[in-house]
């Protein structure tokens, strides 16, 4: 904008884009789409590698051989869980009792804010292998949601199998500086958040989730492993990254999980794409280009695909560890390959001095082993946003009049910028009620005998209507007027994107991409 208001120094550059703004936006717009496809080359994005030396993944000795005990928890907790229809308490209590560590229940409630306003309650069990070479000011956690084996996402039975067996082993281990805490859950992500709630004292949700209170603590925790393997026999992990709002875990702990599995001949998937070696240079970048596109499709909508993703916020770098037992691998494997490489990732946090720092924190992955950083798709980001700030720039010199245009009669009506101050003042506001009103849609709606999610699908759906209709309400503006309606849009709406990109860029090239074409040639009577 600063380029483009000096007008008396580049007089010729402001003329050329006002004469040719139509043509360096569509520019702009496809060579950043080309752009973020490029990116998915190995010759345009770089290999992943370890930040954070004192990880040490090659010299870890992994030695877990209790794939036999993990496999007679798995029968009994299978039994024991016929006889619950939640949690199977007695079994996991007295479990991580006899292996001598510190156990409690934890309860919590859900209240929920629409229709009859039930209250639904949940109980996790948590456990604590004190480290006998710590003071308990850091801890790590390995935690699992508890699903049956009728559960529509899968049972994770054999995964708290394995945990039971991981912490038999870990307690037998002298070597621990970070206490280990094993977490179950109920309630999927209700459960993790209402346990980080409680074992942090905060309060996320304010009379929705009563998070109760913790027996005990352990240090801050650093780092989690959420465990979901769906059959003692896997033949793919996959990994699972994104958290709310888009947020990753540093990409050192990515790194060591992915080289960890590897090392054990366990085959990963990330997204459910594979990353196939030896491809032709076309095949390759299209199979990347897949596992990019899967990546930013599940963070663009802001959800956590796993347990992992509640961690962030809390700075604990966290993610989930998937195993099915469907893949392209030749060979399945069991509970000693999967336990090894837990095993692993422990020892190697078990290793760590302090938090995770030195990787990314913003970063792309178009396969396990490459990685594309915030300072490779920044570029790209900005170009397909670029026509935005020009189209604006353009709009705000032809309203102050300080721009010469070839078209005397276009500069004989005048209008200030801040005419527009009236009009985005009352969107926003509609935006804030809109953002507001679930809860007032359904009291209305209980009128009518209709449900929450009626009420609330209506609703939204006449607030559509009214805001399509409304321009017709208003009437026709002058030209000028509706200049700085656009101008206002274009600025507020950049503002935005380039601000969540920052954040979370899948979600921002999203929204970009669509609606670039529609901001920047909407109200235009010349198309080139």
């Amino acid at each position: 904008m600063g380029v483009l208001m000096n007008t008396s120094q580049n007089s010729k550059v402001v003329l050329l884009v006002q004469k040719h703004c139509n043509v360096i936006c569509t520019l702009a717009y496809v060579a950043g789409l080309i752009a973020f496809a490029v990116l998915a080359s190995d010759e345009c994005n770089n290999k992943t590698y370890f930040s954070e030396n004192a990880l040490l993944p090659g010299l870890v000795n992994r030695r877990f051989d209790l794939g036999r005990f993990a496999k007679d928890a798995l029968e009994s907790l299978k039994e024991e869980a016929k006889n619950h229809a939640s949690l199977p308490l007695p079994w996991l209590l007295g479990q991580f009792r006899q292996l001598g560590l510190d156990v409690f229940r934890h309860n919590f409630s859900l209240h929920y804010p629409l229709g009859s306003k039930p209250t639904h309650h949940g109980e996790n069990v948590y456990a604590i292998l004190r480290a006998p070479r710590g003071a308990g000011t850091e801890a790590v956690v390995l935690s699992s949601p508890y699903r049956m084996e009728d559960n529509l996402h899968g049972s994770t039975l054999p995964g708290i199998a394995l945990m039971v067996a991981l912490a038999k082993y870990f307690r037998a281990q002298g070597s621990w500086a970070k206490d280990i805490i094993f977490l179950i859950t109920e309630h999927e992500l209700v459960g993790f958040q209402a346990w980080l709630d409680a074992y942090h004292d905060v309060h996320t949700a304010p009379g929705v989730i009563d998070p109760g209170m913790l027996q005990a603590r352990s240090g801050p925790v650093q780092a989690a492993i959420n465990l979901e393997l769906h059959s003692s026999r896997i033949k793919r992990l996959d990994l699972k990254l994104v958290g709310l709002n888009g947020q990753l875990p540093n990409l050192d702990l990515f790194n060591l999980v992915t080289e960890l599995c590897l090392r054990e001949s366990v085959h990963t998937t990330f997204h459910g794409q594979v990353s196939p070696y030896d491809l032709p240079p076309f095949e390759d970048w299209v199979q990347s280009f897949k596992t990019m596109t899967a990546m930013m499709a599940a963070q663009a909508t802001g959800q956590p695909n796993g347990g992992h993703g509640l961690f962030h916020r809390y700075a604990i770098q966290a993610l989930t560890l998937e195993g099915h037992a469907d893949g392209v691998a030749s060979v399945s494997v069991g509970f000693n390959e999967v336990g090894r490489v837990l095993e692993g990732v422990f020892s190697s946090l078990n290793n760590l001095l302090e938090r995770f720092h030195q990787s990314f924190f913003f970063y792309l992955l178009p396969s396990t082993r490459r990685y594309i950083s915030i300072g490779l798709y920044s570029p790209a980001f900005a170009l397909i946003g670029l026509p935005a700030l020009l189209k604006a720039g353009v709009l705000f010199l032809s309203l102050s009049g300080d721009a010469k245009s070839a078209d005397a009669a276009s500069t004989k009506e005048t209008a200030s910028p801040w005419s527009a101050l009236p009009c985005m003042t009352v969107s926003h506001t509609v935006g804030f009620l809109l953002m507001v009103a679930p809860s007032y849609f359904d009291h209305f709606g209980h009128h009518f005998h209709l449900s929450s999610q009626e009420s609330v699908y209506f609703g939204y759906v006449a607030a559509l209507i009214v805001s399509l209709l409304l321009p017709l309400v208003v009437g026709p503006r002058k030209e000028k007027e509706r200049s700085a309606h656009r101008c206002a849009v274009l600025l507020a709406f950049s503002t935005v994107v380039f601000s969540l990109a920052l954040v979370n860029i899948s979600f921002a090239t999203a929204v970009t991409v669509i609606t670039i074409p529609v901001l920047v040639t909407a109200g235009s009577t010349e198309h080139w």
